[in-house]
């Protein structure tokens, strides 16, 4: 039978998604042996490093070339650097770093390889508890989403009106990243970062090298008991995901009494639209909450609005802006 160009393309995408493991895997081992650390800013060779990381020639010769292949890295002979982009984004300290989100995708590797099993019982494979109990897996988690927000967190800023605002909730606020921008943004603004006792402990340092501890006040908490009030806006990042529907209906609930009057929310997650198939990114990530969390998935617009206006939200929106693997934001106001 002769196979259509559409049947062929469709085939061989099918075939190139069930290989992009290769490439997600090799990049965050490189990340956690430390590879792009290791050459820095300078030129190393292959024996150099395999010296200095402990490992055989032959194995990181390999994963090396990968890189290379990938263009994470640039070859010479036989010296590695890294890339002029590369040194950006994967040497510690710099703004735009993503070495913790990709070390913490191994723990996430952990949770998908039980993929299957999940999807037969319903089940989470492991539920992380907000990685609460090992100060190191916190840590890292912590800077996993702080590496995330810097990708978007100044533009998000620039969108988000909030010129009018003196006070900012940012409810399990984690590393605190967009209470920083938004404070940066909004020179009248202070925020207050809620959120569990461990990982407070991370965002005061980055809070700290931001320079923000006088205007933002980190407080103990969990959203899902109760809110301090008298708020001017609260911003919810990436938390409805990880929460049942009842749940989220009475978080909202709870934001509504936290805010003063004529006060905003602003949620930002990876929303879906009606039929819950797309954006795919948003689809895909219903997958990890199945792994993770008892009763998280992700949420359609729809399902979103219903809850604020069952809260007593009014003017509901959804604001799409081209944000990373279509992140989205609803927005509405307290009568």
């Amino acid at each position: 039978m002769q196979k259509t160009a559409e049947l062929r393309r469709y085939r061989d995408k099918a075939l190139n998604t069930g290989y992009l493991f290769f490439y997600s895997k090799a990049l965050a081992t490189a990340a956690r042996l430390g590879v792009f650390d290791y050459i820095g800013t300078g030129s190393k060779s292959l024996k150099e490093l395999a010296a200095a990381m402990g490992t055989s020639e032959h194995g990181l010769e390999l994963l090396l070339d990968a890189m290379v292949g990938m263009g994470y890295l640039s070859k010479k002979g036989n010296n590695y650097s890294n890339t002029r982009c590369g040194r950006e984004v994967f040497l510690k300290g710099k703004d735009l770093y993503i070495g913790d989100i990709l070390r913490f995708h191994a723990t996430m590797w952990e949770g998908w390889n039980n993929l299957e099993q999940s999807v037969r019982t319903g089940k989470p494979a492991r539920l992380h508890n907000m990685f609460q109990d090992d100060k190191e897996e916190t840590r890292t988690f912590i800077m996993a989403m702080h590496n995330t927000a810097m990708g978007h967190a100044e533009r998000l800023a620039s969108l988000m009106d909030l010129s009018g605002d003196k006070t900012l909730l940012d409810i399990g606020g984690g590393p605190a990243t967009y209470s920083i921008f938004f404070c940066k943004a909004n020179p009248r603004l202070r925020a207050t970062v809620l959120d569990l006792p461990g990982t407070l402990e991370v965002t005061k340092d980055v809070v700290s090298r931001f320079k923000m501890s006088r205007r933002i006040t980190l407080q103990e908490g969990d959203y899902n008991k109760d809110l301090p009030k008298g708020f001017d806006a609260a911003f919810l990042s990436h938390i409805i995901h990880s929460e049942g529907g009842e749940a989220n209906i009475g978080l909202m609930k709870r934001i509504y009494d936290a805010l003063n009057p004529g006060g905003k929310i602003i949620i930002q997650d990876f929303i879906l639209k009606s039929d819950k198939t797309q954006p795919s990114f948003a689809s895909a990530f219903a997958l990890c909450m199945l792994l993770f969390t008892e009763k998280g998935r992700t949420y359609s617009f729809e399902e979103i609005k219903g809850w604020l206006e069952a809260a007593g939200f009014k003017s509901v929106k959804w604001l799409r802006r081209a944000l990373p693997r279509d992140i989205s934001i609803v927005t509405a106001f307290r009568s």
